[in-house]
């Protein structure tokens, strides 16, 4: 009788034990967020185009929130240092990541690219949709994107054009345009937009796949004639899609969100939702983005899902038509 209560009583002592633990639990999980300093991670070196929209948006979200947002770069192997970094982080909602649409296709060309984009990242939102431009010299015979699959074809194999490196955007983009326009031509990797558009103008290398952002500025002394997306910029209504100049079908835009580690709280990503859907609807954020050649673009998380679903499976059609392997 007396070690049968003497294990009673260690039972509700443990029972008691247990509750403690329970209402603590559920005191952590309904804590306001943020109570902290949150960051976003931006997987390339500052001055390019993910750090300026990234960096437009975090003091809005700072006053909306209450709490400082801050910039981190973490540059380096394509985007995998920072990528990797922010997989691993705790997903405490306090630390984010700048996601181009280029890791849709990473697992494609870099066999270091060990995640899973829809495993190991939590979606909050889409921020902005983008152009690239194909962009020729001057000197080149070809005023139409018709004229220049024509000289390509009959030059297969003799025309260059400038990538940054396997799966970056305007990678994917030279890809499928050079499969639909069946012509042949030979990658120049640079490491910068900056020395791949020099020897574009120097007439180093023959085209490029260029960021609106980047083209606007080089209108008067290159040839702009086609933009990736499905529909015209409007930074540059004068230029027609690929699809309507002479690719039916061909759709290859540039577009950013924000992610974080899997596992990160619903509640926190909805917050966090709510928050970059009224920073982008901000007139100031707005102009500054469209003058820039960025169209602000909120998307629940269940739609960037749905996106970078969608493009990975694009990027592993290209792929494939293109006989692409991971390195």
């Amino acid at each position: 009788m007396f070690v049968a209560r003497i294990e009673s009583g260690l039972a509700g002592h443990w029972v008691l034990v247990a509750c403690i633990f329970t209402a603590q639990g559920v005191q952590a999980q309904t804590a306001k967020w943020p109570e902290k300093t949150v960051r976003i991670v931006v997987a390339a070196p500052p001055g390019g185009g993910d750090d300026f929209v990234t960096r437009l948006i975090a003091p809005k979200l700072s006053d909306l929130l209450g709490q400082p947002f801050v910039v981190e770069n973490r540059g380096g192997a394509g985007g995998l240092i920072g990528q990797s970094y922010v997989q691993k982080s705790i997903a405490d909602g306090y630390t984010f990541l700048l996601a181009g649409g280029s890791m849709a296709g990473a697992r494609f060309v870099n066999a270091q690219a060990a995640y899973d984009v829809l495993r190991d990242f939590a979606p909050v939102s889409l921020l902005e949709v983008s152009q690239f431009v194909l962009m020729v010299h001057p000197a080149v015979p070809a005023k139409t994107v018709k004229d220049y699959i024509a000289l390509a074809r009959r030059q297969p194999g003799k025309l260059t054009y400038a990538t940054l490196g396997a799966g970056q955007i305007p990678y994917w983009s030279a890809l499928l345009f050079n499969s639909m326009a069946d012509i042949r031509a030979l990658e120049v990797p640079y490491k910068g937009f900056a020395e791949a558009v020099s020897d574009l103008m120097g007439g180093r290398v023959d085209y490029f796949f260029s960021p609106s952002s980047t083209a606007i500025g080089y209108k008067a002394k290159l040839h702009l004639l086609a933009v990736t997306g499905a529909n015209r910029s409007p930074s540059l209504p004068d230029v027609p899609t690929l699809a309507e100049a002479a690719l039916p079908g061909y759709e290859m835009p540039s577009w950013r969100s924000i992610v974080g580690p899997a596992g990160v709280r619903s509640e926190i990503v909805a917050t966090l939702n709510d928050a970059i859907a009224r920073s982008l609807a901000m007139p100031d954020v707005r102009e500054k983005m469209i003058t820039a050649g960025f169209e602000p673009t909120p998307s629940t998380p269940d739609e960037l899902s749905r996106r970078f679903a969608d493009w990975i499976e694009r990027f592993g059609k290209i792929a494939k038509q293109s006989g692409v392997k991971p390195l």
